[in-house]
C-alpha cells in the first residue's frame, strides 16, 4: 500500500546522450527508494516491494542518538494552546502510527532487514526469510482493498483537531497517501515486475550486495532467500504472463532490454560475481567458525548455480515468448483508461497536485525561461559564456578523476553554507561490482539510508563506469542531497512511521535542488568566471532533465508516436535518431523520471515563492530548515508550512 523509504535506495539515473551540436551533452543525472528511494532505476510496485531509495536503503546519516531513542515513538511537543490537545486523540494516533509501522516493517523480510537491526526493541518479531506473498487472485486483491480501507477508516476516526501540530501534519500526510493508494488499486495489471529500470531482474543483485550481516541468522537468511528465489520469480512470471494475455506486456523493445539484463547477469556462470561478493563479505565475520563459513560458501554457490541462474534464464525465455503480445508499442495513453493510470502514477512519483496537462504547460514555459536566462548570462558576462562554450564538457573534469569519497568530503566543506549545520556525518563510499556496472548501467550512484537502530551506517554506492559528472552526482546522493536530508530529518526524532515513509517527489526534488546549487560551490580551475560557468552548467543540466520529463508526459499522456518525438527533438536541436529509444524508455517506466523533474520544480517553486515574498528578509538557511524538519511528504501539505514560514518572517 505504501512506499517505505528505508527499504529503497535513492538512485540517480543516467540519461542517454541526447543533445545535438547546438546543445551539447544531455543531462547525465536526471532520472529512487527509495530510495530511494529511491527510485528509478529501481522504483518498484508498492504491493510487495519498493525501491528509490534505490532498492536498498540509502546512506544518509542520522544524527547521533541511542538505539533506545530511535526505537521509541517520541511525543512531539505541542505547539497548540494549552488544553487544545485531546489526550484520547493523541493516544489513538500514536497507536495508529505504531501499528502501521509494525505492519509495514514485518510485511516481508527485506522491509525488516534493511530497516532494523534488532526488531525486538520495536516490539517486532523477526520475520522468516521470505520474498513476501505473491497472490493476485481475486480473493487476495479484495483482501488488500479491505485492509487499506480499514487503515483509512481507523485514521479518519481520529479527531484531527485534537492532535498537536506535528501530528496534524503527519495525519494529513498519511490520509492523502492512503487515498492515493486506494485510487490506484484498479490498475494492478498496468504495472508489472520486470520493467527495464525498476524490475526484479535489475534490482535482484543489489538486494544482496548491500545486505548487512549482523549475526549468524542474517547469513542463514541470506542463503535461504537465494535458495527460495526461484519460486518467487516463477510467481512473478505467472503474473507477467497473465498481464500479457490481457495486452499489458512490455513493448518488444523493452522485453529485449530485460533479456539483455538477464543474459549479462548469468554470463559468468560458476564464476558469478555474487559468489565472490558473498565469500568476501563473510570472510571476516567473527561470529562464524571457519567450518560454518565454508558450509555457507558452498550453499551460496549452489544456490546461485542451481537456483538463481536458472531463474534468470527463465525470465529471459518468458520475456522472449511475450513479444508481440502488447496492446501497443507506444505509451500508456493507448491503453483503456491509460491516461488515468498515468495521472495516478504521476501523482505517486511527484507528490504534486499538478495535472499532466498543467505539467506540460509548465515545462514548456520553463524551457523558454531557461533559454532567456542563458541569454541574460551571455549579455552580462560574454567572456565567461564563451569560456564555458570553448571548454564544454571539461569544466568539472578534475572532480571526475578524484576518488568519490574525496568528492563527498569536499562537498561537505564547500557546498553547505546555505544549509542548517549538523554534526559530522559518518558514511562509506564504495563502487559497484564490474558486472553490476553493466546490469545497472542506467544508475550513476545511489544512497542507502541506515537502519533506524544503526543511524551511522550511511552508504553511497557509485557506478565506476559513469564517473563523469560525479561532482553533481555525489552532491545529489551525499551532501547537500539525500544523505544530508535524511540525516537532518532523523535528527528531529520523527515517529517511526514518518522515518520510514518515502515520498520520491520530495526526496528526489530535494536532491536535484541541492545538486543544481552545488555547481556554484565548485572551484573551477584557471578561470575568473566561476559563477557564470556554474550557472550555465546548472541551467544546461536542468534543461536536459526538463526535456526528459516533457517527453515522458507526451509519450504516456499525450500519445506521441516515434515520429512525433523525432520531429520535436529535431526542432529543439536534439539528436532525433534516438526518438524510438526515448519512446520505449518512457513507455517501460511511465512517470518514473517525474520524481526528479516535477519533484525538483515543486521544491524550487517553494524557494522562489518564499524568496519573492520575503525579499531581503529571506534567509536560505531558515527556509531549508523548514523544508528539512517537516520531512518527506506531499507538496500541497509542505506548501502550508512554507506559507507559515513566510507569514512569520514578513
Amino acid at each position: 500500500m505504501r512506499k517505505l523509504k528505508k527499504t529503497v535506495a535513492l538512485v540517480l539515473v543516467s540519461l542517454m546522450m541526447l543533445s545535438g551540436t547546438s546543445c551539447g551533452k544531455g543531462d547525465d543525472n536526471a532520472g529512487k527508494s527509495t530510495r530511494q528511494q529511491n527510485i528509478i532505476a529501481t522504483i518498484q510496485r508498492d504491493n510487495d516491494k519498493t525501491t528509490e531509495k534505490t532498492t536498498a536503503g540509502s546512506t544518509e546519516n542520522t544524527s547521533e542518538k541511542t538505539t533506545e531513542d530511535t526505537a521509541s515513538t517520541t511525543e512531539q511537543p505541542s505547539t497548540e494552546k494549552p488544553g487544545s490537545v485531546n489526550a484520547d486523540a493523541e493516544k489513538a494516533f500514536k497507536e495508529f502510527e505504531d501499528d502501521m509501522f509494525k505492519d509495514e516493517i514485518s510485511s516481508n523480510f527485506f522491509n525488516y532487514h534493511f530497516t532494523l537491526k534488532d526488531g525486538s526493541k520495536y516490539g517486532i518479531e523477526r520475520p522468516a526469510a521470505s520474498w513476501g506473498e505473491v497472490d493476485w487472485s481475486d480473493e487476495a486483491v479484495e483482501k488488500s482493498k479491505k485492509e487499506a480501507k480499514e487503515w483509512y477508516d481507523r485514521l479518519c476516526a481520529i479527531d484531527r483537531n485534537g492532535l498537536n501540530e506535528t501530528d496534524q501534519f503527519s495525519y494529513d500526510v498519511y490520509k492523502e497517501d492512503i487515498e492515493l493508494s486506494m485510487e490506484m488499486q484498479p490498475y494492478m495489471l498496468y504495472d508489472g515486475d520486470f520493467s527495464p529500470m525498476r524490475g526484479i531482474q535489475s534490482d535482484f543483485a543489489n538486494k544482496f550486495t548491500d545486505y548487512p550481516f549482523y549475526e549468524k541468522q542474517d547469513v542463514e537468511d541470506y542463503v535461504i532467500l537465494l535458495e527460495t528465489s526461484r519460486d518467487y520469480i516463477d510467481k512473478l512470471l505467472e503474473f507477467e504472463k497473465e498481464r500479457a494475455e490481457k495486452g499489458y506486456a512490455l513493448s518488444d523493445y523493452n522485453l529485449d532490454d530485460v533479456i539483455d539484463q538477464c543474459n549479462t547477469f548469468v554470463k559468468d556462470g560458476e564464476n558469478h560475481f555474487l559468489i565472490e561478493v558473498f565469500d568476501n563479505a563473510i570472510a571476516d565475520l567473527d561470529f562464524l567458525t571457519d567450518e560454518e563459513k565454508q558450509t555457507y560458501k558452498e550453499r551460496n554457490k549452489k544456490a546461485i548455480i542451481d537456483v538463481v541462474i536458472p531463474a534468470f534464464n527463465d525470465i529471459a525465455d518468458t520475456m522472449s515468448g511475450l513479444k508481440g503480445k502488447a496492446k501497443t508499442q507506444l505509451g500508456y495513453s493507448y491503453y483503456d483508461n491509460g491516461q488515468k493510470f498515468y495521472e495516478l502514477k504521476f501523482k505517486q512519483y511527484t507528490g504534486s497536485t499538478k495535472t499532466p496537462d498543467e505539467a506540460i504547460a509548465f515545462l514548456e514555459s520553463r524551457a523558454t525561461e531557461i533559454v532567456q536566462e542563458m541569454s541574460m548570462i551571455y549579455m552580462s558576462d560574454p567572456d565567461g559564456y564563451q569560456e564555458y562554450v570553448d571548454n564544454y564538457g571539461n569544466h568539472l573534469a578534475d572532480a571526475d578523476k578524484m576518488n568519490s569519497k574525496d568528492v563527498v568530503d569536499i562537498l561537505m566543506e564547500t557546498a553547505m553554507d546555505d544549509y542548517p549545520e549538523l554534526p559530522a556525518i559518518p558514511y562509506t563510499v564504495s563502487y559497484l561490482d564490474k558486472t553490476l556496472e553493466t546490469i545497472m548501467d542506467s544508475v550513476l550512484a545511489y544512497y542507502r539510508s541506515p537502519a533506524l537502530d544503526m543511524p551511522t551506517n550511511n552508504i553511497i554506492k557509485v557506478n565506476g563506469g559513469h564517473l563523469d559528472g560525479q561532482w553533481a552526482t555525489l552532491a545529489h546522493e551525499g551532501c547537500p542531497g539525500h544523505m544530508y536530508q535524511n540525516t537532518y530529518y532523523m535528527s528531529t526524532n520523527p515517529s517511526n512511521l514518518r522515518a520510514v515513509d518515502g515520498f520520491l517527489g520530495y526526496m528526489e526534488g530535494w536532491a536535484k535542488y541541492a545538486e543544481y546549487g552545488s555547481y556554484l560551490a565548485y572551484d573551477f580551475p584557471n578561470t575568473e568566471h566561476d559563477e557564470t560557468i556554474g550557472r550555465l552548467s546548472a541551467l544546461e543540466s536542468e534543461y536536459n532533465m526538463l526535456f526528459m520529463g516533457y517527453i515522458d508526459l507526451r509519450v504516456n499522456y499525450s500519445g506521441w508516436t516515434v515520429e512525433d518525438v523525432a520531429t520535436y527533438m529535431a526542432q529543439k536541436g536534439f539528436n532525433s535518431s534516438v526518438a524510438e529509444k526515448m519512446v520505449n524508455l518512457f513507455a517501460g517506466d511511465p512517470a518514473a523520471y517525474q520524481s526528479y523533474v516535477i519533484g525538483y520544480y515543486e521544491m524550487k517553486g517553494l524557494r522562489d515563492k518564499a524568496e519573492q515574498a520575503l525579499g531581503d528578509k529571506f534567509d536560505p538557511v531558515e527556509f531549508h530548515r523548514v523544508i528539512l524538519e517537516n520531512g518527506p511528504c506531499q507538496y500541497d501539505i509542505l506548501t502550508e508550512k512554507v506559507d507559515e514560514f513566510i507569514d512569520e518572517n514578513k
